[in-house]
């Protein structure tokens, strides 16, 4: 439960931070729409304001970190708790190696748990504004990905973010 809090604090920041890298991401390279990240800050606040320009996808974004989180922290405590329990020892004493392979599995529990969330939520964070926009919500967002490309509309993409995982993870909490 602390790890899916973690996750929606943590979202205050990470939805708009998050939302101006995709935008400086995908933006073609010649024109460029932005020049850096304060121009595409002020650009987005300019279209659409605050929370509907800059906040864009903060609603998913707050499920994708809580739930991301959550997932993250609780495997991994189950893990280790698992160790103490089947091999008789202290938390501490667990080695460290075994401390890093928990992790990077928590990493993987975490967007295997999460990454339609994500998947939603980068799409409602590239989607145009105005006449452009694709997506009127994160419910609209939902229902067009499964109608255009069903299940799978959800998880493409997984491959690489698994390879990340693993080792992302694992560094974390072995340090």
């Amino acid at each position: 439960m602390a790890g899916s809090f973690a996750g929606v604090a943590n979202s205050v920041l990470s939805g708009p931070i998050e939302h101006v890298r995709i935008r400086l991401q995908t933006q073609p390279h010649n024109p460029r729409i932005y020049s850096g990240p304060g121009d595409c800050i002020r650009q987005l606040v300019a279209h659409n304001g605050v929370f509907n320009g800059l906040y864009r996808g903060q609603t998913v974004t707050v499920l994708r970190e809580a739930q991301a989180y959550g997932v993250w922290f609780a495997t991994f405590e189950a893990l280790m708790n698992r160790d103490v329990e089947r091999n008789g020892v202290k938390r501490e004493e667990i080695s460290s190696w075994k401390v890093a392979f928990y992790g990077g599995l928590a990493g993987e529990a975490l967007w295997i748990a999460s990454y339609p969330f994500d998947v939603v939520k980068s799409k409602m964070q590239t989607d145009g504004f105005g006449k452009d926009m694709k997506f009127a919500s994160m419910s609209d967002c939902v229902r067009r990905t499964w109608k255009g490309e069903g299940f799978r509309g959800f998880w493409k993409g997984i491959g690489p973010t698994l390879l990340r995982a693993m080792p992302v993870s694992a560094g974390t909490f072995a340090v």
